[in-house]
């Protein structure tokens, strides 16, 4: 009877979903190629990473990165874009695996020029996108990392698309831009 009941608040998502792997604490290779740790742990957690270094520092590479007003331009996987990327910040984007469909995110982490953290969802499923921009060798080691976890994981994860392709394309626009002579 225990057994059932725990089913039916796993499925109702009222249940706390689990703590990430420790896989997914790991550094991010920061070779360019999408990384993506499967589900695990009864299926509730999905995680994809990405890093790349960038021949600008960091806070170039920053002011590329928060630039609302010209995402969309420079990021080939975001075909929609409004919002202030600052803490607490309320954005709405599309983005090219995503369809027509707008995802609200909020910014809960703003540590210029290190660290931000856009998220969206509840318990019963949330993404949690995580930018890092570290110095190194005259550049910035940029790496992101996406996981979705939740109660809903084991229903929601074989409708989502492959995001390996879209996470490379993110991290090589960035790279790009940054890259390029400031306007």
């Amino acid at each position: 009877m225990r057994a059932m009941i725990l089913s039916v608040l796993l499925l109702a998502g009222c249940a706390k979903p689990l703590p990430p792997p420790a896989a997914a604490t790991a550094a991010v290779p920061i070779d360019g190629a999408a990384h993506r740790l499967d589900a695990v742990q009864s299926n509730q957690y999905l995680h994809y990473a990405v890093g790349v270094h960038i021949d600008a520092t960091p806070e170039r590479v920053w002011s590329v990165l928060t630039d609302g007003a010209n995402i969309a331009q420079w990021n080939s996987t975001i075909t929609s874009f409004s919002g202030d990327i600052v803490q607490d910040g309320a954005l709405a984007l599309q983005s090219r695996a995503g369809g027509k469909r707008t995802f609200k995110l909020t910014v809960s982490t703003f540590e210029a020029p290190q660290r931000m953290v856009w998220e969206d969802g509840s318990d019963s499923f949330r993404g949690v996108r995580t930018f890092t921009l570290t110095p190194s060798e005259g550049g910035t080691d940029f790496a992101m990392k996406e996981a979705f976890t939740g109660t809903m994981m084991k229903m929601i994860a074989p409708k989502l698309p492959d995001f390996s392709a879209d996470f490379e394309a993110f991290a090589a626009d960035l790279k790009s831009t940054a890259e390029a002579p400031a306007p």
